[in-house]
């Protein structure tokens, strides 16, 4: 005798298939008398003429634990059809879904290709100034000698007129130099020591190149 769904070959005292788990004498695929692969729709075996819907040996001769089985796996199997087959008046298309790490691959690849030609369609002296940047390494600052401040001219005033924040807002570091002047002009000079000595120290640090920068990070001249 053979399983009717995978043509597993069953003795008599198996109640089930030990393969497929399948109820002994259940099944439409395969003959259970000679396990021939069975067509689609056909009523009898075209091997051994065997009935589709027969158990092999004849159903009444089959032990009873046999017969119980075979009516709950018949009464299940009808349960499950309509869930098992079902009428698809329109096959819906399956999309796959992407990797999530595929998607930050491909954004990663399409923002450096929107780079490279931002860069393309540059001028040469800023592709040269950003390159560095898409490289990951800070990029030096393009600035106008004209923009330089000399560093001789800002230590004197801080040196001589640091009580006023003047080598401060020479600089373009307004806010300290806004608090030298008001503790000057505020307490009618009396805290103009203090700011004296901050000018002072200030002054002498843009001389020994302590302080080498303005507000907007260019360079002193010397």
């Amino acid at each position: 005798m053979f399983c009717k769904n995978c043509a597993e070959v069953l003795t008599d005292e198996d109640v089930t298939c030990p393969k497929c788990g399948f109820a002994a004498g259940t099944g439409m695929k395969y003959c259970g008398t000679c396990g021939e692969e069975l067509l689609i729709g056909a009523a009898v075996c075209e091997m051994c003429g065997t009935p589709v819907n027969s158990v092999p040996g004849g159903f009444a001769q089959q032990p009873q634990h046999f017969q119980q089985a075979y009516q709950s796996a018949a009464q299940q199997q009808t349960f499950q059809q309509p869930y098992a087959q079902p009428q698809q008046t329109q096959q819906q298309p399956t999309y796959a879904q992407p990797n999530v790490n595929q998607q930050i691959y491909q954004q990663q690849q399409a923002f450096q290709q929107q780079q490279q030609f931002q860069q393309r369609s540059m001028p040469p002296q800023q592709q040269a100034f950003q390159q560095p940047y898409s490289q990951g390494v800070q990029p030096i600052p393009v600035y106008n000698v004209a923009q330089q401040k000399s560093k001789v001219a800002a230590g004197l005033l801080g040196i001589f007129l640091g009580a006023l924040g003047v080598h401060n807002f020479y600089l373009g570091y307004t806010g300290k130099a806004v608090i030298q002047l008001l503790l000057t002009l505020l307490s009618c000079g009396t805290l103009g020591v203090i700011s004296e000595i901050w000018g002072l120290v200030e002054g002498i640090q843009i001389l020994t190149g302590s302080i080498n920068t303005d507000a907007k990070g260019i360079p002193l001249k010397d």
